[in-house]
């Protein structure tokens, strides 16, 4: 019984394997990443009936003896049903998924971030139209978790943040911003000052009053392009739910990658 273990997670990922198993990968406050098999899932009547969707959080008890560990049982504790029912919000969910598919790894737990992961899915399940909004408050704690937080403290040359250097503009290779006087770089992404500051208080607050924060539509636009524009530097990939996003009623992002 030692090789039995439980745990909860958000499922982040399915795969169809042969006839009858599925693959499911899912992200959880202790292993961080965690890839599991669940036996004849596809032709299952009543084991894994609606638990083993996108998006569900659930207690799973697994089986580590073997190089893929198997699933005994799980218990769905939320489907975030609403998710399914919204394009915009399916979308957004989507692509949160794919960050943690993609950026995660085994044994790479964090729980902030899975508080935060929680906290975005009951958030888009309530308000299904603000699926922008609340991306930019989790990729802004997201980047934030993994180290790689925007530097938006002042312009990286001459060190103002103030209206008289407006407008400024990110600088993916540095993580930093640059104002209009000190501008002399193509393909820089376009930031207003609104932005900036309502970006650098969603790095600071603690998740549970994320949800204070208001972005109207131009800083959602400004702040996704600058997390696209950054993550495709970093990761060296362009997510695909990012062109997904764009044309599922979140307005088209000026993508300057």
């Amino acid at each position: 019984m030692q090789n039995l273990k439980t745990i909860r997670l958000v499922i982040i990922r399915t795969q169809e394997l042969g006839e009858s198993d599925k693959l499911i990968t899912g992200y959880s406050r202790e292993k961080g990443k965690l890839q599991l098999l669940a036996k004849g899932a596809q032709r299952s009547l009543k084991r894994f009936v609606n638990k083993l969707e996108l998006f569900s959080c659930l207690t799973v008890q697994y089986n580590d003896k073997y190089r893929l560990p198997i699933i005994n049982w799980a218990e769905l504790i939320d489907s975030f049903l609403p998710l399914r029912q919204h394009y915009s919000s399916y979308t957004a969910a989507i692509l949160v998924c794919e960050h943690l598919y993609y950026w995660m790894t085994a044994d790479d737990g964090d729980e902030e971030l899975f508080n935060c992961l929680l906290w975005f899915l009951k958030e888009l399940a309530r308000q299904p139209t603000q699926g922008s909004q609340l991306l930019v408050l989790f990729l802004s704690k997201f980047y934030d978790r993994l180290g790689y937080r925007p530097d938006l403290t002042a312009c990286a040359v001459c060190g103002k943040l103030d209206n008289t250097a407006a407008p400024f503009a990110f600088r993916t290779g540095h993580g930093t911003i640059i104002c209009r006087r000190c501008y002399v770089e193509r393909g820089a992404i376009p930031l207003a000052l609104p932005t900036i500051k309502l970006l650098s208080l969603a790095f600071e607050l603690p998740v549970k009053k994320l949800s204070r924060l208001k972005l109207n539509t131009q800083a959602c636009r400004e702040a996704l392009n600058l997390f696209r524009c950054y993550g495709r530097y970093l990761l060296d990939r362009d997510m695909q739910a990012w062109q997904t996003l764009s044309t599922a009623g979140e307005g088209s992002l000026p993508y300057n990658g």
